[in-house]
């Protein structure tokens, strides 16, 4: 079970209005092990052909991880980000920082203490303006269920909050959850995830506070050292999004290849809602 950081609180159902006519963005990922370290090379280029590269390395050195990567758009501006994650008995800490193109950075502090079945979380966020976001959160196992639920405090002092359960059955994983926004408006999203051989199977529903709704609906299929995913997402208006994915496994090397299609009337609606820094 992770956590991320929320710098930014927001509630969107659907985003983006895609285009009448279908367009493809396709990415490319190798990672590669040698020791303790995991090196990883990525490009995803957009309908335009304008392309994104990333790169990042992460070191494993006791009960210590490293992460230092780089991001440079179409237009050759790079962000660079560092982290360090340390484990010390039951608390696990993490610092990390982000430096933007134009030198701005912004910085996040992290801990994770384990008691019992139970997980709590407290972090903080500044921006380069020097504003922070803090965050509270607690995990809890009780049987085949885990509950979760989580406080996000903006500079302004306004919060949203998040809460979910995850429940197995079987070879079926429920998940119900619900993010409520600084104004009060709650988007309530539900999935399923079911395990059958070597396929899995997801359903999802996300109800925005205008009660609209999007669907989505994947499968993962594993075959030897290959994997292959295909989704699909419906906005509340019938424009759909599609992905195609494979990872495949060769020695300590692995390759992604993958690609999303945007087409339909869009899909839109929902509600936003956010801490402004």
């Amino acid at each position: 079970m992770s956590w991320k950081t929320i710098v930014t609180a927001s509630l969107v159902v659907a985003v983006a209005a895609a285009p009448a006519v279908a367009q493809t963005t396709t990415s490319q990922d190798t990672w590669n092990k040698d020791g303790n370290t995991v090196t990883h090379s990525g490009t995803t280029t957009a309908p335009n052909g304008a392309s994104t590269t990333n790169q990042s390395t992460v070191t494993k050195q006791g009960n210590t991880l490293t992460r230092q990567g780089s991001t440079t758009g179409p237009n050759g501006g790079t962000a660079s980000s560092g982290s360090t994650v340390t484990k010390d008995g039951n608390t696990v800490t993490r610092q990390g920082s982000t430096t933007g193109p134009g030198g701005k950075t912004a910085t996040t502090q992290d801990s994770w203490a384990k008691d019992g079945n139970t997980v709590t979380h407290s972090g903080t966020s500044t921006g380069p303006n020097g504003k922070t976001t803090t965050s509270q959160g607690t995990v809890t196992k009780d049987g085949n269920t885990v509950n979760r639920s989580n406080t996000t405090t903006g500079p302004n002092g306004q919060t949203a909050t998040t809460q979910g359960t995850v429940t197995k059955d079987g070879n079926t994983v429920t998940h119900e959850g619900s993010a409520t926004g600084p104004k009060g408006q709650t988007v309530n999203n539900q999935s399923t995830y079911t395990k059958d051989g070597s396929t899995v199977t997801r359903n999802g529903t996300t109800t925005a506070p205008s009660g609209k709704t999007a669907t989505s609906n994947d499968t993962w299929t594993h075959s030897g050292n290959t994997v292959n995913h295909e989704g699909t997402t419906t906005g509340s208006d019938g424009g759909t999004a599609s992905r195609q994915d494979t990872w495949a496994r060769d020695g300590g090397t692995v390759t992604h290849s993958g690609n999303s299609t945007f087409a339909g009337s869009g899909m839109r609606g929902g509600a936003r809602g956010g801490f402004r820094r």
